[in-house]
């Protein structure tokens, strides 16, 4: 009976920090749709494979005041010792990342979040995506924004179909949700299986288009710190903006390549670049050792719920190659560590700053730094 009560505590604690998350009244959010598990099975091309293998030799430097420190020891630990000098191992392994829960702490296919009973699928899998979509149609003026303070309902009879084919002229985008790996869980769409990251990156490689404001930005060349699954580089790519650079940790890294190589022509995909093809059309996967022993000047940089989770000597480092290689930081992130990222730059003056709430995600901020 009292192991009953604490399950039932802990479940009604995590459905009201979920709740907690909304934009708008639940109500508001029942529009039919049905969440789906993808059964996908793909494979990773033989030459990527043998990329990602001669990384592992590889090693990061973390210090214990970045949240990455406990994320390595705790969960990606496991997945270097399974693949460790084992090339078949390590096939397996990329082909099921969601076994191993390499994605975690950057994206939510990992078998230990889907394997904790509490989690309502109702309100992760349904509601908070349904909740995403609305804000990114408001956004974009597809749909009134609603006023809590008037209790008419102004948004009726909302389809997910209809609203995902207004986006999509709205942007001028045709879209596909790619699933590549099995295990991943969201609303089932004609386009794919749609999930709150995947709804996040169209918004962001949406807003890195219009910040570049001009009509050559797919001559641009842009830097992601901290690029998670691959997924804004992916949509980046498909608005033409394909000068694109990653930078990040190891396991980050090799799940970018991954994820990208499985999407995008291979070929595009470079994980050992040289100086010269940072200027070329294809995404650069690199380390921050790479990146902050050679001055690569950037036309934009992105960085999106990462900057303030990493250790301060690596902030620092940030600070000063954005200052002096790029001429605009955009930044989506939360205020609720010990540093914020406008703790870094000039904020004075209102040319080269601004802040706004981020649309899609309660607590964090958007912000761009201009050099």
């Amino acid at each position: 009976m009292e192991i009953k009560k604490i399950f039932r505590i802990k479940y009604y604690r995590e459905i009201f920090h979920l709740k907690d998350q909304f934009f708008r009244n639940q109500k508001l959010l029942n529009i039919k749709n049905k969440i789906a598990i993808s059964k996908n099975i793909s494979s990773i091309n033989r030459n990527k494979l043998d990329e990602i293998y001669k990384l592992l030799n590889e090693h990061d430097h973390i210090h214990k005041d970045s949240m990455w420190h406990s994320i390595l020891s705790n969960y990606h630990i496991k997945f270097l010792n399974f693949v460790n000098n084992n090339k078949s191992n390590l096939n397996h392994a990329l082909d099921n990342p969601h076994s191993f829960n390499i994605f975690y702490g950057f994206d939510d296919n990992c078998k230990i979040l889907y394997k904790n009973s509490s989690f309502n699928f109702k309100f992760k899998y349904s509601l908070l995506i349904i909740d995403k979509l609305i804000s990114f149609c408001e956004f974009l003026g597809i749909l009134k924004l609603n006023n809590p303070e008037n209790h008419k309902k102004i948004n009726k009879n909302l389809n997910i179909e209809n609203l995902i084919k207004k986006i999509e002229k709205k942007i001028k985008l045709k879209l596909k949700f790619n699933n590549p790996f099995p295990g991943e869980r969201g609303i089932k769409t004609s386009k794919g299986i749609l999930t709150s990251r995947e709804i996040q990156a169209i918004y962001q490689a949406y807003i890195i288009k219009r910040t570049l404001n001009c009509n050559e930005f797919k001559n641009k060349n842009i830097l992601e710190i901290g690029g998670g699954l691959g997924r804004t580089a992916y949509y980046c790519y498909k608005f033409g903006i394909k000068n694109y650079t990653l930078v990040d940790l190891l396991i980050p890294r090799i799940c970018q390549i991954n994820y990208l190589s499985r999407l995008i022509n291979e070929k595009k995909i470079i994980s050992k670049p040289k100086l010269s093809n940072f200027y070329q059309k294809n995404i650069k996967v690199v380390s921050p050792q790479f990146l902050f022993s050679n001055n690569v000047k950037f036309d934009l940089v992105f960085n999106s719920d990462s900057f303030t989770e990493i250790d301060f000597i690596n902030q620092k480092k940030y600070q000063k190659y954005l200052k002096k290689n790029s001429k605009i930081f955009l930044s989506i992130n939360h205020e609720n560590n010990h540093y914020k990222v406008s703790d870094y730059f000039d904020t004075k003056n209102p040319n080269k700053y601004s802040k706004n709430l981020y649309w899609l995600r309660r607590g964090y901020v958007e912000e761009i730094f201009k050099f």
